[in-house]
């Protein structure tokens, strides 16, 4: 009898990827909202993490590297130079705008907070704090951005925190834009994404049960 190789199983039956969730506009809400209720420095410094993040949809590695000479404040809002990331070895750079926001978030106004906060004049904008409150010359190390991110999650009803990873903020991006209408090509200039079938594929997850063919067949059933 031959046997089946793991692979050959897979190929057959089809095991799902697994993958992180993407974190939504309200989950962020939620969690800004949390974060504000106190003035520590690392709730200042989380809240401008996460709004930077997600609404730059920036790679954990593109974020811990974000410097004070690389942001530059603008009337719309702010632009922050990316000088190398994985898309861009040849290392020429890339510009992420990100605009004001209104009442309830706004990732400009919540990185001039913690900036000031901080004082922060040069170097790595998000740093390592100590336990008694003192900011450390060093930037955060990439892996902090899921701890994070996660630390943030365990706050909020109903949720896994081990569903989310710093790129649940990249992910959760791509198909928030898409459902509030943004373009593909908005979106992908936004992320920086070379690949279409990467953000596409982002998309069709999260619109599962938008204009679903069976939604239609159940409401014809229905009555509705």
């Amino acid at each position: 009898m031959v046997r089946k190789t793991l692979a050959g199983i897979m190929n057959v039956h089809g095991i799902p990827k697994n993958k992180v969730l993407a974190l939504t506009t309200e989950q962020l809400e939620t969690i800004v909202e949390i974060l504000g209720r106190s003035s520590s420095l690392i709730n200042y410094r989380d809240s401008a993490l996460l709004q930077i993040g997600f609404f730059g949809a920036f790679r954990r590695s593109e974020l811990v590297n974000i410097k004070i000479e690389h942001i530059n404040y603008v009337r719309e809002g702010i632009e922050i130079l990316i000088p190398r990331s994985k898309t861009d070895q040849t290392g020429q750079g890339k510009i992420c705008a990100i605009p004001y926001g209104k009442e309830k978030i706004c990732p400009t106004t919540a990185l001039t907070c913690w900036l000031q906060r901080s004082k922060i004049k040069d170097g790595a904008i998000f740093r390592k704090i100590t336990k008694n409150s003192t900011i450390s010359s060093e930037a955060l190390v990439e892996e902090s951005i899921t701890f994070i991110l996660k630390r943030a999650i365990v706050k909020l009803n109903n949720v896994n925190v081990q569903d989310f990873s710093s790129h649940s903020l990249r992910r959760g991006f791509a198909t928030s834009a898409s459902k509030n209408g943004a373009s593909l090509p908005a979106i992908m200039r936004q992320g920086r994404w070379q690949h279409e079938g990467t953000v596409i594929e982002y998309i069709e997850e999260s619109q599962r049960f938008e204009n679903n063919a069976a939604d239609l067949v159940l409401n014809v059933i229905n009555g509705k």
